[in-house]
């Protein structure tokens, strides 16, 4: 299938992690000169540093994934299901053939027919491919064939990306939620770095941020959407990895959920960073009223100017308010100098609607 194609791509989710693949995929793509998108756990598998990673598979996340599943003719699903995050399969072409492999043989064909079905650990998988690429002396007519196809997948990714620029580098206050989540992905740059993401808008803009270069150190609520997981996320994060830096960028309404998990982090000495984007509320469900039903429901998604830096200090911790954007990366490195649990409140623009909001609400069921 692939020796007949012309524009594959390869989509590599949990289950390529779970079966610790890193260097079995990496091969594959290489062998097979495929471009490779990531999701979920599986970020990371191959760094999105890598010439052939275009980085998350979301086609939310500016870049190249909206336009490579438009024009695609041949889909390999390696350990992800077909989920809502790929429109349950009608993202893609419609005339794209689909190869799925998973350990789970139920997860095989859920909402959307499958070419080659594979029941396999996706490791093992890949290293029978990789054995067949070579002995078969593949490799050097696959990747001359698919030149083409990755120099427009590159353009693609550029062009994707060139809408999100100006709020990537905005100086507008209240601050853009792209600028602060721009900002901390500047800032956690090391290899090591782990980033935590909870909220509704505030991981949308986390995920179309964020630079990934080892699996396992960007986690976010997955694909159940569940708020709160943050800080529990961040403290776990933190004592599995006491010599790595650790920073949980988080929504207001989220970070409300598990709030005296900061007196946890401060109590065991963990000295996590949490950025809250703070847009005065819940910022995804008051959008997604505003497009379905011409209105927010303000007494359900206004929570109003909370000082939660000062909670946080007076809990034992460190405490730094921000309003203007050239002030968030010294915040960070304050807080990180500390050595101490901190917060960091980022008051961020409430008007500003991301992708996931526009998502919701046209899947949503508000009645006015």
């Amino acid at each position: 299938m692939l020796q007949s194609s012309e524009k594959p791509v390869v989509i590599a989710g949990t289950g390529a992690w779970q079966a610790e693949a890193e260097a079995e995929l990496t091969a594959f793509i290489e062998n097979a000169g495929v471009p490779v998108f990531t999701s979920l756990s599986g970020r990371g598998t191959v760094p999105d540093t890598h010439p052939l990673c275009f980085e998350g598979s979301l086609a939310i996340r500016p870049g190249g994934a909206f336009a490579a599943y438009l024009e695609t003719d041949l889909v390999i699903v390696l350990g992800t299901r077909l989920s809502l995050y790929y429109m349950f399969g009608d993202v893609f072409n419609p005339a794209a053939k689909m190869i799925q492999v998973d350990i789970a043989a139920e997860e095989i064909g859920r909402n959307r027919a499958i070419d080659l079905p594979i029941v396999s650990d996706v490791q093992a998988f890949l290293a029978e491919c990789n054995a067949l690429l070579v002995a078969d002396n593949l490799k050097t007519e696959l990747t001359g064939r698919f030149a083409p196809w990755i120099a427009s997948l590159e353009a693609a990714d550029t062009a994707g990306k060139e809408p999100s620029t100006a709020d990537w580098e905005s100086n507008n206050t209240p601050i853009h939620p792209l600028r602060l989540a721009r900002e901390v992905d500047r800032f956690m740059d090391r290899e090591d770095d782990v980033v935590v993401a909870d909220g509704g808008d505030t991981t949308t803009w986390m995920g179309m941020t964020r630079t990934i270069r080892q699996p396992g150190h960007y986690l976010d609520y997955g694909i159940f959407g569940s708020l709160a997981v943050g800080l529990p996320y961040a403290n776990a994060a933190k004592l599995r990895y006491p010599d790595k830096r650790v920073l949980l960028i988080s929504g207001d309404g989220s970070i409300g959920f598990n709030f005296m998990e900061f007196e946890n982090a401060i109590r065991k000495k963990l000295p996590i960073v949490v950025v809250i984007s703070n847009d005065l509320g819940w910022g995804m469900i008051r959008h997604s009223q505003e497009i379905r039903i011409g209105h927010a429901i303000e007494a359900g998604t206004f929570i109003g100017r909370v000082d939660y830096h000062k909670m946080v200090a007076a809990l034992g911790g460190e405490g730094f308010l921000v309003e203007d954007p050239a002030d968030i990366r010294p915040a960070i490195e304050a807080a990180f100098a500390s050595g101490k649990t901190c917060c960091i409140n980022v008051m961020t623009d409430p008007t500003t609607v991301s992708p996931g909001s526009m998502a919701l609400a046209n899947v949503g069921a508000y009645k006015a």
